[in-house]
């Protein structure tokens, strides 16, 4: 029978093989996917799921990842639910409306994701359906994705990427009654949005809070920690297939015993998080990531030592080889090769 080297990391560790995919592995710094993008918009791709399986299933074909992560944006039921948005070159998402007071909530109080997000249904179902025609012992586990509700919270109040956060937390600080309503919304609907993605294929799930980090500790929980809670806790009653569930926190070395404590199934390290803080994690948790994506633009040999070191870190750990973040568009390939066959020669 095949075997699922992902979700078996999450029992127990292999010595003899350490499972690996790395977060924003489908995208631009591999040639085929600026092939297929030429006259194409990211909305195009994540949308059309032709084009975005194509897109998804390009890094397995280059390299056999353990994992295979569906093509899309964590914007993907923002944009579904009522806040429509488009990407520019250089900036990222742009949404073209906001939600900054209480009377506009009601821009997204209508969400269905079998109908609003139909398309993200036919991508998992199109991935599932290559994983199964695969003849091989091991095969890849089909990740599904969401974005936490601070993250997308950010981007709807401050209608685009931003490095300052003002009016995020301004609307934190100052209009709380109103922040925390847009969070408790946010986590409705993305708890149903993972379900969708459970329910059409995803054997796991990733929430990404990219931006809960610069939430300082005594306002995480008030803020991030316990809607990411309640996501969690709504999938595990209502997913109608077994699932495992990743959280992510961007530059959250000072928020990991808090995240901990949400018991998800597996924690995605940023590579801010040192030592002995990996250490003291429970054991029944699985890790991965903590390896900075930049470390990829170094030379070949610091490429090597560096994977050896990341993975040394987790020894005893149950471990899934990871990048602290995603990989940056500009990376060399030698250098992801580089990486790849060091985890693939690993023998604890």
């Amino acid at each position: 029978m095949p075997e699922y080297p992902l979700i078996q990391a999450f029992d127990s560790r292999n010595p003899d093989y350490l499972p690996l995919w790395y977060m924003r592995q489908a995208g631009r710094y591999l040639p085929e996917y600026n092939e297929i993008r030429k006259g194409k918009t990211f909305l195009d791709l994540s949308m059309q799921p032709e084009l975005s399986i194509e897109v998804s299933l390009q890094p397995h074909r280059r390299y056999a990842m353990d994992g295979i992560i569906m093509f899309s944006d964590i914007l993907t039921p923002v944009h579904a639910a009522g806040v429509p948005l488009h990407f520019e070159e250089g900036r990222g998402p742009v949404l073209e409306k906001t939600i900054r007071t209480e009377s506009e909530l009601s821009l997204i109080d209508d969400y269905d994701p079998a109908r609003d997000n139909g398309y993200v249904g036919e991508t998992l179902q199109g991935i599932q359906a290559y994983i199964d025609g695969l003849d091989a012992e091991l095969l890849p586990t089909l990740i599904g994705f969401a974005g936490a509700p601070f993250t997308l919270a950010s981007y709807i109040v401050e209608g685009s990427t931003t490095r300052k956060f003002e009016l995020t937390k301004t609307a934190a600080f100052r209009d709380t009654t109103f922040f925390l309503k847009l969070l408790g919304r946010l986590a409705d609907i993305t708890g149903e949005y993972l379900c969708y993605q459970i329910e059409n294929g995803a054997k796991v799930v990733q929430l990404f809070d990219s931006w809960g980090g610069i939430l300082h500790a005594d306002h995480y929980e008030e803020f991030s920690g316990q809607f990411n809670r309640k996501i969690l806790s709504y999938v595990r009653r209502k997913a109608k297939k077994p699932f495992r569930f990743i959280m992510f926190t961007g530059n959250s070395a000072h928020l990991t015993d808090q995240i901990a404590s949400m018991e998800p199934d597996g924690m995605s390290l940023d590579w801010r998080v040192p030592d002995h803080i990996i250490q003291e994690l429970p054991a029944e948790l699985l890790l991965q990531g903590n390896l900075d994506p930049l470390i990829l633009y170094g030379n070949k040999e610091r490429v090597i030592e560096t994977t050896k070191s990341v993975i040394e870190r987790f020894r005893g750990k149950k471990h899934i080889f990871n990048l602290g973040h995603g990989i940056h568009p500009s990376t060399p390939l030698e250098n992801v090769e580089a990486m790849i066959q060091t985890v693939r020669e690993h023998r604890d």
